[in-house]
């Protein structure tokens, strides 16, 4: 009895001393994602409370992500030439299981998903850059490594949806395929800010990087042209198109059946595939990437390297907030970049115009 006392006392310890082992090892070591770098911009301590204690809200499902998740796997089976269908179902019965009370959402978005992508593939598959399409990579994981003037090396982790060779000939070109499935799609917003954007130019810059170690001399011999943003408006998100299952009535007392509703959903995303699929090509040149590397990325990432720095150290892990690097972001800020939108300034950035632009000889005139 006392050895089984003293055993469990072991255990108990041993896990206490491994959860003060930081989750992540760093952005030189285990690497950064583009998501997790924006999670570090918006808010240190609430990053550093995911990535060193490992802290998350608990896990449920989210039918704006997984409905992603399931359309990555159609593509990238329909690239493989693999069976989509297949594969969908079998990934919507592991939500099930992961999710069995919420079952019944995640057999709604599986057929919404199932009637949506045919639709989406035949929509495309008579169109200019599909039919000059050479796929390079598909859903391909990358690890690339970004020399900084310190001399440190950060990781650059992610996943590319689609690199492709677009035209022919001397005027074929690289591009970056973005896929994203949304509820509300804003097209102005979307194709204005596509050049400095932090996914797009994220991975465009380790596209790059890959590019010149690649082994294959063809990718290699070829120029950067952009970014292909492909966008799937997810049905029945509201407005336009969103409709609802008939209920029962006197001439219908059964009302209206599963497959009745989705056959129905099928004709509607027909009748307005314009609405429901949308792509913009944004011409990506080698001075905007080197604009985003000097104006975002490099300094950023030195000044994560430098944070992480502190927060692994040991006067970081007692009191995080004894060094000013670190801070928690409060309530109440405005950001209209990170609600998508632009500033009055985001003309001037990108061009160095001021027109429409006037200089203040003071900050506080409201105050006097």
């Amino acid at each position: 009895m006392g050895k089984k006392k003293l055993s469990s006392s072991l255990k108990r310890k041993t896990r206490s001393k491994t959860a003060k082992q930081p989750l992540w090892r760093g952005p030189t070591v285990d690497g950064i994602t583009q998501s997790m770098l924006s999670r570090w911009l918006v808010c240190r301590e609430r990053f550093r409370l995911l990535v060193v204690e490992g802290l998350k809200p608990a896990d449920t499902f989210n039918h704006r992500i997984e409905y992603g998740q399931m359309w990555h796997i159609c593509e990238e089976d329909m690239a493989a030439e693999l069976n989509w269908q297949a594969d969908l179902l079998e990934y919507c019965c592991g939500l099930c299981k992961r999710y069995p009370l919420q079952q019944e959402q995640v057999q709604h978005w599986y057929n919404v998903c199932k009637v949506q992508f045919p639709l989406y593939v035949d929509y495309w598959s008579k169109h200019e850059d599909v039919k000059n399409r050479t796929p390079l990579l598909q859903e391909e994981v990358f690890n690339v490594p970004y020399k900084l003037p310190s001399g440190r090396t950060v990781l650059m982790r992610g996943k590319w949806d689609s690199v492709d060779l677009i035209g022919k000939g001397k005027n074929a070109k690289v591009y970056l395929q973005e896929n994203k499935t949304k509820g509300d799609i804003k097209e102005e917003q979307i194709k204005n800010q596509l050049q400095f954007d932090l996914q797009s130019m994220f991975y465009l810059v380790a596209l790059i990087k890959y590019q010149d170690k690649s082994d294959n001399p063809g990718f290699k011999n070829f120029y950067l042209g952009g970014v292909r943003y492909n966008v799937i408006r997810r049905p029945l998100s509201g407005g336009r198109g969103s409709i609802r299952k008939h209920q029962p009535t006197k001439s219908n007392p059964n009302g209206e059946s599963d497959d009745q509703f989705y056959d129905r959903l099928s004709d509607v995303i027909r009748d307005d595939a314009d609405y429901y699929f949308m792509r913009w090509t944004a011409e990506v040149t080698s001075q905007d990437l080197d604009k985003f590397m000097h104006d975002f990325l490099t300094p950023c990432l030195e000044e994560l390297c430098n944070w992480w720095d502190w927060i692994n150290s040991p006067g970081g892990q007692k009191d995080p907030f004894s060094d000013a690097i670190h801070y928690r972001t409060p309530f109440g800020l405005y950001n209209v970049l990170s609600e998508g939108g632009a500033t009055e300034l985001d003309e001037y950035l990108a061009t160095g115009s001021d027109l429409g632009l006037q200089r203040d000889t003071e900050l506080f005139g409201e105050l006097k």
